[in-house]
């Protein structure tokens, strides 16, 4: 009987009688062809604008598709498609090319059927080995990924939510210096070493729905109060401005104070005789005494 090869990583599979005085010798190529599956690696040049495909060969550790993690270099000058055995299998790519272009890994005679690689970053790509022989990428196609901790080095792209339990922080600097967290009941941004920044030209605070907004900060423009989806404050180049009722329940105290408008009603729930309320020896205000 002569020998087979398996469908995946092409072993040689031999047949009862044969090869008499050469097993071990076939043996061997076939731990070869498992070694370098499982801990191969091949640096590949795929520079250029043409479509790649990884040699392939029956019971062959030296053929490209037999290494496990597959290092893509060159420079690119067209988007490019490399070829993996049309079987079920899987590989680790990275992509370490120059170039701007774009590089998917697909199966042989299935190039719609691929998935891109972005450049400079890795992917655990799997062919399911069915009549469509689809290629995925194995992380970003899994439903969950449950472990105690995880460490990246360089850029992590989630093509997807990312969900974290309750009271589980989101942790950023040594410290942490920063955390980000929700205790079942409130979310909550704790800033634990320096000063907390928000940076942005245009700033808006707005109720969990977005229909109400609360609060505008924008560049050159200045910062606006809302109640009620109505401004009410508004900071101006010449001081602020309050529309509506000013309530002060306690006395406006200063030194050369400035100009005060009212535009409809001014108000306070203080019957104290008001300290340096204008001038500099509070020489005018205004009080009810009840």
């Amino acid at each position: 009987m002569a020998s087979t090869y398996s469908s995946r990583l092409k072993l040689e599979l031999q047949g009862t009688g044969e090869n008499a005085g050469t097993w071990g010798d076939k043996t061997n190529n076939n731990l070869d062809v498992l070694d370098a599956f499982a801990a191969g690696y091949l640096s590949k040049s795929v520079a250029g604008s043409s479509d790649v495909t990884l040699t392939t060969a029956n019971a062959s550790a030296t053929a490209e598709s037999s290494n496990k993690v597959i290092e893509l270099t060159g420079t690119l000058t067209g988007n490019i498609t490399v070829f993996i055995p049309a079987k079920e299998n899987n590989y680790v790519f990275f992509n370490n090319t120059a170039g701007s272009h774009t590089v998917t890994i697909a199966a042989t005679g299935h190039t719609a059927n691929g998935v891109a690689i972005t450049q400079g970053g890795h992917a655990h790509v799997y062919c399911d080995g069915s009549s469509d022989f689809n290629v995925v990428n194995v992380f970003s196609s899994m439903g969950s990924i449950s472990t105690k901790l995880a460490t990246f080095t360089g850029v992590a792209t989630f093509n997807d939510n990312i969900s974290i339990a309750d009271s589980k922080f989101i942790n950023v600097g040594a410290g942490p210096d920063l955390q980000i967290y929700h205790d079942a009941t409130d979310s909550f941004i704790e800033n634990n070493t320096g000063e907390l920044f928000v940076q942005g030209d245009n700033i808006t605070i707005r109720s969990d729905t977005g229909t109400e907004t609360f609060l505008t900060m924008d560049v050159g423009n200045g910062v606006d109060i809302f109640h009620d989806n109505v401004k009410k404050f508004e900071t101006t180049s010449a001081g602020a401005t309050v529309t509506g009722a000013l309530t002060v329940s306690s006395t406006i105290a200063g030194t050369n104070i400035g100009n005060i408008t009212a535009r409809n009603l001014f108000t306070t729930t203080s019957t104290a005789t008001p300290n340096n309320a204008s001038g500099s020896d509070g020489d005018f205000y205004l009080i009810h005494d009840a």
